[in-house]
């Protein structure tokens, strides 16, 4: 194997995998996305460049996760955990509300259609740039955009209750 799509691997398996557990809710059939997503990328490593090559991944990832979703003809109960981001210890019953509060987002985050799903996991969870996620969804600059701004105003208002004073 090329060292270069070595160093691609190791740079981006653990931010596809994140992706489509997200996606397909089933660590096994991530693993088995992420693996499809690299298989692709070898047979195309000689036609991409260096700046598109993540978001080629990423579209590359999300269209197997929801082929896998589709197959199944289901979508995540669930979704997968977030992580939680305490630096300190919360109070106990803080503590109970913000688990109720991370129940309640990740079904929120699950039952989004596509491509919110995608923009939601890909920018808040991952933390990607506006511009990486527009190559990788195929929208413009300013979809991307908008189409966040909805999403969060959506799912703010679903999960209005928990608003702390």
């Amino acid at each position: 194997m090329s060292g270069d799509f070595q160093a691609t691997v190791q740079a981006h398996k653990d931010r596809l995998y994140a992706l489509a557990v997200h996606l397909t809710g089933d660590r096994s059939e991530a693993e088995d996305v992420v693996q499809e997503s690299f298989m692709k990328l070898w047979q195309h490593r000689a036609t991409l460049d260096g700046d598109a090559t993540l978001p080629w991944l990423l579209s590359v990832a999300r269209n197997a996760s929801l082929d896998r979703l589709r197959r199944r003809r289901m979508v995540p109960v669930d979704g997968t955990q977030l992580e939680a981001r305490e630096s300190v210890e919360p109070q106990p019953d803080r503590r109970l509300s913000d688990e109720e509060f991370t129940r309640r987002l990740n079904r929120a985050v699950a039952e989004l259609n596509e491509p919110y799903r995608s923009l939601v996991v890909m920018r808040e969870m991952q933390g990607l740039d506006y511009q990486t996620i527009a190559e990788a969804l195929a929208l413009s600059l300013s979809q991307v955009k908008v189409y966040l701004h909805r999403t969060r105003r959506r799912l703010r208002h679903q999960l209005s209750e928990f608003a702390h004073d």
